[in-house]
């Protein structure tokens, strides 16, 4: 990955911190639990959908993964 690479993807996760969040979303319903928060969906009761404590799990994961990518490849240089 180049150095560039590395600071617009270093920059993106800054951002995406820094937006208000309570609906996390996805691109896959596992992402954010959808078929369990849908479960949960009754009359009065509280969206299970507000999860802020949750609406960065998924930045998480992929800053992680990149991370690890970033390790492996400083690995393989000669």
């Amino acid at each position: 990955m180049t150095p560039d690479i590395e600071s617009e993807f270093n920059r993106t996760f800054k951002v995406i911190r820094s937006f208000a969040c309570d609906v996390p979303l996805g691109d896959h319903p596992a992402q954010y639990n959808m078929m369990a928060k849908y479960a949960r969906v009754k009359p009065g009761a509280p969206n299970p959908f507000i999860d802020p404590a949750n609406c960065w799990l998924e930045a998480e994961i992929q800053e992680a993964m990149l991370r690890a990518q970033l390790k492996l490849q400083q690995g393989a240089k000669p």
